[in-house]
């Protein structure tokens, strides 16, 4: 058996200096007390990450008369791209190990404070000022760290294992335990190739998959496999195999600072926070550029990157046949009056179709949300050209920009609003109006309007899917009553387990590193502090982002109704996709697993085809991807 104690430590010498790689990563490791696991399981499940990474893999393999324990790492170098191997990266003084996935935004200053601690430092990456923030502050380096980061790091003083994720979800993290056993990695997929691991369906996920359109709180469609919360720190003990949990302390330099109210003041703060957001996010020694679209958050992403650049930044926008989903046009106005270096890739539906596909190869669970296929596309598309791709997901929650979140409040506000003498009258028309027209109506409470206003399926047809009145509800929050309210909820849920899940699995999948620009804990903390009136303003969303914009892009570039990444659904279901649906939607394959009510499914297929509506097509999406990801995922979950 190895000496845990004392492991070998290999550098590698280039130009003088003791180099390791910077990596955006695919992650994994274990902690074995039954000694089921072996070096070759390791490697294995690492392998299954190898396209997160490209530019070399490491593994830690070490025993104890106790536990097992393994760490890997699948490497995308973006800064000191040396080509040698790094990760997992061991302390020079041999008793810290860790395995990134992410970025510390604010290494280089870290790096410097150290430096005056008397550290001496033998690599230029941010992965071994991780390893010497936490010799010196232990868990309060959280305190300092400005990062979008994963991370499992080997303490052998402590006999212990710390495992972390930002406070934001910007990197995703799945874990599996019991008593003896914890295992974690970057996806699904390395999980499951471990064969200590138990695999079963999650009959609860299935209900809130079908819901919402994504697998909400910490679930994930495999029984025992869960999200690792965001925000959060795992300790394990190496011996015992006990952990437990603890929040993560959020760095914010303005956790006092009161917002102004003078109008002025606050946009010019938000614009600077909002650029130094950005220009951290930036940091890199590989090529980098900005997917763009014609609405509000990628345009205030371009403008402030390029006002802070000498050099023509590259953008790169999805263009559709359709005209009415098409953006390209107007992104292009905008990239000409920013003077970037703009290309366009127009999306088919010949490339729609390869990739729906790929779809189950790529996502180990049901992709609920169709704007993945133009997401890979656009990834498959510049991966050649760049490893840093900087996006603005999460402006929508981050400035109000959901139309919904108006809806909501309208329809909380509604009862107050009609008079004693037409209620009942009102309550008559009701039960003739649309089955989710009454639901959200009849919700108590205002957050459960806006869940019901974005559902795919009502309550009742998710009953009748599943044969069954006892399906999991999420549960929700009591008391919201304003815009803010909605809006916290969307930053917990739906940007972590939506929209930065499918950015990652769509970029990382071709090795490009996804960098979320708008999200740095101090953007974040101070717009929370903002009243509702400066996201949504006499009808208009987005009210402040759209002052701040409008410093760098006439208004008249911009679009009001942009559709982001949005494809004509109901039009290719019903004619490049049609086959898949006749493929995977029929009585045959439905009774393979008999996991919903034939019946149901075939009564929704026949009203789509009836009537191709919006509603009615993402149903379809979402029964067509939960088929196929069963074919090809479903052996593993019986």
């Amino acid at each position: 058996m190895k000496n845990i104690l004392a492991p070998n430590i290999k550098q590698i010498k280039a130009d003088g200096k003791f180099l390791f790689e910077e990596s955006m990563c695919g992650i994994t490791g274990f902690v074995d007390n039954t000694h089921t696991l072996s070096e070759i399981h390791l490697k294995a499940a690492s392998a299954t990450l190898k396209h997160r990474g490209g530019t070399g893999s490491g593994t830690i393999f070490e025993q104890n008369q106790s536990f097992t324990i393994g760490l890997a790492n699948q490497q995308l170098s973006t800064i000191d791209a040396t080509g040698k191997s790094g990760q997992p990266l061991t302390s020079s003084c041999g008793y810290y190990t860790v395995t990134l996935n992410g970025t510390i935004y604010n290494y280089i200053e870290l790096r410097e404070t150290l430096i005056k601690y008397g550290i001496i430092f033998k690599t230029l990456t941010d992965t071994e000022v991780l390893l010497e923030c936490y010799k010196k502050w232990g868990h309060r380096m959280f305190e300092q760290l400005d990062g979008s980061f994963s991370f499992a790091l080997l303490d052998r003083n402590l006999h212990q294992l710390l495992i972390a994720r930002d406070s934001i979800g910007t990197k995703p993290l799945f874990y599996y335990k019991t008593k003896d056993f914890y295992a974690f990695a970057s996806e699904i997929k390395a999980l499951l190739s471990y064969p200590i691991i138990d695999k079963k369906i999650n009959q609860n996920a299935i209900s809130t998959y079908f819901r919402y359109g994504y697998f909400a709180g910490n679930d994930t469609i495999y029984q025992g496999i869960f999200q690792f919360k965001i925000g959060t720190i795992t300790v394990i003990d190496l011996h015992s195999g006990n952990s437990y949990d603890s929040p993560i302390m959020v760095p914010s330099k303005n956790t006092t600072e009161a917002p102004s109210d003078d109008e002025n003041q606050v946009i010019d703060r938000v614009e600077e926070l909002l650029t130094e957001s950005i220009l951290k996010r930036t940091v890199a020694d590989v090529p980098s550029g900005v997917l763009l679209s014609s609405g509000y958050d990628s345009a205030t992403l371009a403008a402030l990157l390029q006002k802070n650049q000498s050099k023509r930044i590259k953008t790169f926008t999805v263009g559709f046949e359709n005209t009415k989903f098409d953006e390209a046009p107007k992104a292009k106005k905008i990239a000409e009056h920013l003077k970037t270096n703009h290309k366009e890739f127009y999306f088919t539906t010949k490339h729609a179709t390869e990739i729906l596909e790929k779809l189950p190869a790529i996502f180990e669970e049901p992709i609920g949300d169709s704007g993945a296929l133009p997401f890979l596309f656009i990834a498959e598309s510049v991966h050649k050209e760049i490893k840093v791709l900087l996006g603005a997901e999460g402006g929508d929650v981050l400035f109000g920009g959901y139309r919904s979140y108006t809806k909501a409040l309208k329809l909380e506000a509604l009862p107050n609003r009609i008079p004693s003498y037409l209620k009942g009258l009102f309550n008559t028309l009701l039960n003739y109006a649309p089955a989710k027209m009454q639901e959200v109506i009849q919700e108590d409470n205002l957050l459960s309007k806006y869940q019901s206003i974005n559902a795919c399926f009502t309550h009742q047809e998710i009953e009748r899917l599943l044969n069954q009145t006892d399906y999991y509800k999420v549960r929700i929050k009591k008391g919201e009553k304003n815009l803010k309210d909605l809006m916290e909820y969307d930053f917990e849920n739906h940007l972590p387990n939506s929209l930065l899940y499918k950015s990652d699995k769509c970029l990382m999948h071709f090795g490009i590193d996804n960098r979320d620009a708008f999200l740095k804990a101090d953007l974040v903390s101070y717009l929370a502090k903002l009243d509702d009136n400066w996201f949504i303003r006499n009808g208009n969303n987005k009210y402040l982002l759209s002052k701040i914009t409008h410093k760098y892009i006439p208004e008249i570039l911009m679009d009001y109704t942009k559709k982001g990444h949005t494809i004509p659904l109901p039009l290719w279901l019903k004619t490049c996709f049609k086959p898949y649906i006749e493929t995977y939607l029929n009585a045959d394959q439905l009774n393979k697993h008999q996991l919903l009510n034939v019946s149901e499914v075939l009564r929704i297929k026949s009203a789509f085809y009836k009537n191709s509506s919006i509603n009615n097509a993402k149903k379809i999406w979402l029964l067509l991807q939960f088929q196929m990801w069963h074919e090809q995922w479903g052996q593993y979950a019986n």
